[in-house]
């Protein structure tokens, strides 16, 4: 089914001017970049509390679900969207500070590993779908329906502890973000209008973060195996 009219895909940053498809790539990749780096910073920060931090874990957590309820709904409001954007980061930073302090303490390295494969396999994939120029958008309602999988599974493994089903769930959560990498890199070209930076960089922020846990939790997996 196609969810996007003629006229949407007409007005896509595909078919805008070459400098003002590069000025909007280069948007979207800015604001995309700086808000990991609001995460990172504020995440240095809460690492060096995470013990004073931990008593909050769970309130921050709320926090973090509600901001991002918040920044779905705000995504097209402009001005606020930004602002919405990188209160997200910096939540994110304060429970990612922590857990990857217990993490590296559980695993030492696997962290940081897990960082630098999200950084390759997320950069890799973006480059691909901007270079080839593909239109991914066949892959959104194959995704659409895996996240509400992994979701139910998710809840599933809340209940029942095995140790090969949290590792073929993680597993499962690195490839469905990796196709919503190439997904939503493909949108930036082929789907959004050069009006909508802020939209295209919430969505592979997302993306970013998403990777990044999935491929955390299958190393921290494949680490309690050995």
């Amino acid at each position: 089914m196609n969810y996007y009219s003629t006229n949407t895909m007409q007005n896509a940053a595909a078919f805008a001017p070459a400098n003002d498809r590069l000025v909007f790539i280069r948007r979207v990749y800015g604001i995309f970049f700086s808000s990991l780096l609001v995460t990172v910073v504020v995440g240095t920060f809460a690492a060096g509390m995470a013990n004073a931090l931990r008593p909050y874990f769970m309130p921050i957590l709320v926090l973090n679900m509600v901001l991002g309820f918040v920044v779905a709904f705000t995504r097209r409001t402009t001005g606020l969207n930004v602002f919405m954007l990188y209160l997200f980061a910096a939540v994110q930073g304060l429970l990612f500070g922590p857990l990857l302090v217990m993490a590296n303490q559980a695993a030492p390295g696997v962290p940081a590993l897990a960082a630098i494969l999200t950084l390759v396999t997320f950069g890799s994939l973006s480059m691909y779908a901007v270079v080839s120029g593909k239109d991914f958008s066949y892959l959104g309602g194959f995704l659409f329906m895996a996240l509400i999988g992994l979701v139910v599974g998710g809840i599933v493994l809340m209940f029942m502890h095995f140790a090969f089903l949290s590792l073929l769930y993680s597993l499962g959560g690195v490839l469905i973000f990796s196709g919503f990498v190439l997904y939503d890199t493909s949108k930036i070209l082929n789907r959004h209008t050069i009006s909508e930076p802020i939209t295209a960089a919430i969505a592979l922020y997302l993306d970013f973060i998403n990777l990044f846990l999935f491929i955390l939790q299958l190393l921290m997996n494949l680490n309690r195996r050995r």
